[in-house]
């Protein structure tokens, strides 16, 4: 199967999922992170706030925030087809702005350097046990991994989303691990 078709099918299968269900199966994500011992004791996390069809990790992210760690989220330049990291401070309503496609930055755009970055939080339309990882082929991850990469990093999609390969291009980065609702898989 190719990416394009493999994306429309998890696409189709993601959409097929009740919001209770992603409910509980972010919740049980948010749980297996914080039972990894990276995740749990890193003073900085580069996450992301959810779309609407990929594991919501909100509750963490609050937590941290609460916690005083460093959590960052990405900020894209669209015009330059680039993201780094920008520092999120709040959930709340008004400080977080949408932006193309549905996503949200926090609305004070403060980057910070890539270097202090331990984990990052990577979603995905699609994944496989060895680390492969399929976007939705813009290649933001992929040029951001190639740049920024701290010693972990975490893909993280419901069961549905786990495939058996996803085909590879010499750009693509891989995840040392990948969360599900039910399983762990690392590299």
């Amino acid at each position: 199967m190719n990416k394009a078709s493999m994306r429309t099918t998890i696409k189709r299968a993601v959409k097929n999922m009740s919001s209770t269900c992603k409910q509980k199966a972010s919740g049980a994500i948010c749980e297996r992170l914080t039972s990894i011992a990276s995740v749990a004791t890193a003073d900085s996390v580069f996450a992301y706030l959810p779309l609407a069809d990929e594991v919501n990790l909100l509750p963490l992210l609050s937590l941290w925030i609460d916690e005083s760690r460093t959590v960052c989220v990405p900020l894209i330049d669209w015009e330059n087809n680039t993201m780094r990291g920008g520092l999120l401070t709040s959930l709340e309503a008004g400080a977080l702005r949408e932006t193309r496609h549905s996503i949200q930055e926090p609305v004070a755009r403060h980057p910070l350097p890539s270097d202090c970055i331990d984990v990052i939080l990577v979603p995905g339309l699609a994944f496989d046990k060895a680390g492969g990882r399929l976007g939705r082929g813009g290649g933001f991850y992929d040029r951001f991994l190639e740049q920024t990469r701290p010693p972990i990093v975490i893909g993280v999609c419901f069961d549905e989303q786990i495939v058996d390969c996803i085909p590879r291009e010499a750009h693509d980065q891989e995840m040392n691990a990948i969360v599900t609702p039910t399983r762990t898989y690392f590299e």
